[in-house]
């Protein structure tokens, strides 16, 4: 009777167990197909069910069988090219087609050569850029707007001429004196930009006279005024190398902010990668799939890596707007270290809306997270004097404003129709691709008709800025390179006034350093070793420093005057007195700092004429620069310091002290960048209340937000290694580098003991091993492919959080 009564018992525990594991394996079959980029979930579900019940429910066979089975059905529809099929093409036409999966081979094969080319690649395109050509003119006419400092600055070059003619001058001195006036002129721009910003206000005026239409202010967009549905958006954030962790963190800090602004429903997320490094690109997917899984689909996250990141940032952009861009009728365009709130984004897609005409809007760039003492004085002049320049610049230019490549809101349309970058003429660095692509495109709107304006009055729009000397000379010597080619792009037939103004000033500002020098080396020769032997003789020669001191200190005083005159600037800044402090010590900075910087664009404009071109690779945005990275950087300034302070102590011993104020800076160049790029030092300074700025004295939610969130997309090794195991695109571009470049130099192991360690690795999980052995394992190709075959048996991949009902793209149209 005993044994009677046990008999169903045991019957219905075998049941239960059974049940359970066939979940097991349908949930693993499920995400292993969902990771091959199947997002149709109900064939996912009837695909795991049928592998499952072939498995008879075992979890191991039944991934066993589908990894076969996608295996064959690869080899049946591509046939000897199955194997340079492009993996990253395939999880696209999976997602994209999903009925085609394990289906008929032959309507399969004929949709796969509808959707692009396997091999490279490539995806369908649904819309072009319209061609466009670049094409000189003689005489272009782009004086027009600049009377006032230009006229200023003819009258004082009139009489350094009127006294050079009192004798007969020499070519030098006539050179001498074209390059005073070129300086002169430019300084003379900048003060009046900052002087109309100032004279301005708040007030955002067009060149007729009329009031620019209104941005919603953030208390309006709360309460909900003008809160009237918008149109499809798109926000673009391209990335190359960038920290995942930071990029997916401000992402969702975003979201947040639209979620709470009315209109920002609209909005669709992208983050666009160019990443070549698979453990970095492991590192976006895991981000990803970590935001994804928090967003849902009121405001989707997607993340697009390209095969062939072809064309840098232009080609990134490209891309999305041909394959994408007819979903959408605006797209804000960010970097990777960009944020902006819900509410200006809105307020920006409305005041579009409200003017046709207007192809791009740009927002105002305020700086933050400087640690540095370099970064927060850039901050602090960012802050006082960069509104008023900035509304300056948007007061003269009117509708044929400048896009400074991000921050922005673009009319999709219009940036299909005409702004498609041709290459120009010649090789690198003069000739070949744009490299910066920003001031074209405004160029090419305007030439088309569009607007270009900047909501000067706008507020919630953030970058940040290179910590150390040296990282931020290296993003200048891009930056100098592109500029440059503007020279040749601001000759193109058509272009506005404005324009051509905007590329020539562009250029100008890095061959400003190039003339300085060339004017202290010519000025030094004039005067025959003695300051009062001049050509000008002294009096002249310090009226016209003073001039040329006093123009370059317009800005900074108006814009410290400005910020006193506001008590709630003032207070964010520190307090009075604190604010006059630290723009004491942003100019004592400045004045050190600036014979470095004519010094580095003078050797990266040199380098440029000579055929020297640079590449646009990842930008080291946080982080301070080693000692001897510095030391490195600043030696040939500081080389070129000592020596002309002997030569001059030689040859000139009566120039020494006149000249201090170049060679001295030179030749400490190597403490002085030091010093500047020390993070301890700005943060001393910060306690003692010096060189603060709003965003640290009273930052925005969504700055604080953003900081917070990064503990949601942190990533760390055993993470990082896991997703390479797992990820079938990430684990075939990771084998395929490590046979093009061979086992790298002690990573070769003795055959049994790598099988060890893989067998431990099936075992243990990747939080097992020990960073060293994960290393190990990630240099060889063969264990590499062992672990993604058994680790998708073995491992519990249902902890992987892969969130794969999100797809990464929406559907192409």
């Amino acid at each position: 009777m005993p044994l009677l009564d046990e008999s169903p018992r045991e019957s219905s525990s075998r049941v239960r167990e059974r049940a359970e594991a066939r979940s097991r394996a349908e949930r693993r079959v499920g995400e292993y197909l969902r990771a091959l980029g199947l997002n149709d979930e109900a064939r996912v579900q009837l695909l795991a069910e049928d592998f499952a019940s072939q498995a008879g429910e075992r979890a191991d066979a039944a991934v066993a069988l589908v990894q076969a089975r996608v295996a064959e059905y690869w080899r049946e529809l591509f046939g000897d090219e199955a194997e340079s099929t492009d993996a990253l093409w395939l999880r696209s036409f999976i997602a994209a087609c999903p009925e085609h999966f394990l289906s008929d081979p032959e309507l399969a094969r004929d949709a796969a050569d509808r959707f692009g080319d396997r091999r490279t690649g490539s995806t369908p395109v649904c819309a072009r850029f319209a061609a466009q050509q670049l094409e000189r003119v003689r005489m272009p006419s782009w004086l027009r707007g600049l009377l006032p400092p230009l006229g200023f600055a003819a009258l004082v070059q009139a009489g350094v001429l009127v006294q050079l003619a009192r004798d007969r001058f020499t070519l030098v001195e006539l050179a001498w004196s074209a390059l005073f006036g070129l300086l002169f002129a430019l300084a003379a721009i900048g003060a009046w930009t900052s002087v109309l910003g100032w004279l301005l206000g708040g007030r955002a005026r067009r060149p007729d006279g009329e009031p620019a239409p209104a941005l919603a202010s953030a208390s309006e967009a709360r309460a909900g005024l003008g809160a009237a549905e918008l149109p499809a958006c798109a926000l673009l954030m391209p990335v190359y190398h960038e920290d995942a962790e930071r990029v997916f963190a401000a992402l969702l800090a975003m979201r947040e902010s639209l979620l709470h602004t009315p209109g920002g429903t609209a909005f669709e997320l992208f983050v666009l990668s160019d990443s070549r490094d698979p453990l970095l690109a492991s590192e976006e997917e895991r981000a990803f799939r970590r935001a994804a899984a928090l967003a849902g689909r009121t405001i989707p996250i997607y993340y697009r890596r390209r095969p062939r990141n072809e064309r840098k940032k232009v080609g990134n952009l490209a891309e999305f707007f041909e394959r994408f861009g007819r979903r959408y009728r605006y797209a804000a365009v960010l970097d990777a270290d960009s944020l902006m709130s819900g509410e200006s984004l809105c307020a920006m897609v409305r005041r579009m809306e409200a003017e046709p005409r207007v192809g791009l809007l740009q927002a105002p760039l305020a700086l933050h997270g400087g640690s540095s003492l370099f970064a927060r004085s850039q901050q602090l002049i960012a802050s006082t004097s960069g509104p008023l320049l900035l509304r300056g610049l948007a007061a003269w230019s009117g509708p044929h404003g400048n896009y400074y490549g991000h921050n922005a809101v673009v009319r999709v349309s219009a940036f299909l129709e005409c702004c498609a970058l041709p290459a120009l003429a010649g090789e690198p660095p003069l000739g070949g691709d744009l490299l910066s692509h920003d001031f074209v495109e405004a160029a090419l709107l305007c030439r088309a008709g569009h607007e270009v304006r900047t909501a000067a009055e706008l507020g919630g729009s953030w970058e940040e800025l290179p910590q150390s000397l040296p990282a931020y000379v290296a993003r200048d010597r891009r930056w100098c390179q592109g500029n440059i080619q503007h020279l040749r792009v601001a000759f193109t037939d058509g272009l506005r006034t404005m324009s051509r103004l905007h590329l020539l000033l562009g250029a100008a500002s890095y061959l400003v350093g190039p003339a300085w020098l060339a004017f202290v080396v010519l000025g030094a020769l004039l005067a025959h070793g003695d300051l009062r032997a001049s050509p000008l003789g002294m009096p002249l020669s310090l009226a016209l420093a003073g001039a040329a001191a006093g123009l370059l200190l317009i800005p900074r005083v108006l814009g410290t005057i400005a910020t006193l005159s506001h008590s709630g600037l003032r207070r964010a800044h520190g307090g009075a007195l604190r604010l006059c402090a630290s723009a004491l010590i942003e100019l004592m900075i400045s004045a050190w700092l600036a014979p470095l910087f004519m010094l580095h664009h003078t050797r990266c404009v040199c380098s440029i004429l000579l055929g020297r071109s640079v590449s646009w690779g990842a930008q080291h945005r946080s982080g301070a620069s080693s000692w001897l990275a510095i030391a490195r950087s600043e030696l040939p300034a500081s080389a070129v310091g000592a020596s002309s302070a002997l030569a001059l102590g030689y040859l000139a011993p009566a120039l020494l002290p006149w000249l201090a104020p170049v060679w001295l800076p030179l030749a400490l160049a190597i403490p002085v960048a030091i010093l500047v790029s020390s993070a301890r030092v700005g943060a001393w300074l910060a306690h003692a209340g010096l060189l603060l700025v709003p965003s640290e004295t009273e930052p925005d939610e969504l700055l604080l937000r953003a900081h917070e969130l990064r503990a949601l997309t942190r990533a760390d090794d055993s993470a990082r290694f896991r997703d390479l195991v797992l990820d079938p695109v990430l684990l075939a571009t990771h084998v395929q580098r490590l046979e093009q470049n061979g086992p790298a130099a002690g990573t070769v192991r003795d055959a049994v003991a790598l099988g060890r360690l893989c067998e431990r690795a099936l075992r243990v999980g990747p939080a097992g091993l020990s960073l060293e052995e994960r290393s190990q394992l990630a240099a060889d190709a063969n264990s590499m492919r062992k672990l993604h075959r058994e680790a998708w048996r073995t491992w519990p991949v249902e902890t992987w959080q892969l969130a794969r009902d999100q797809p990464h793209l929406p559907p192409a149209e």
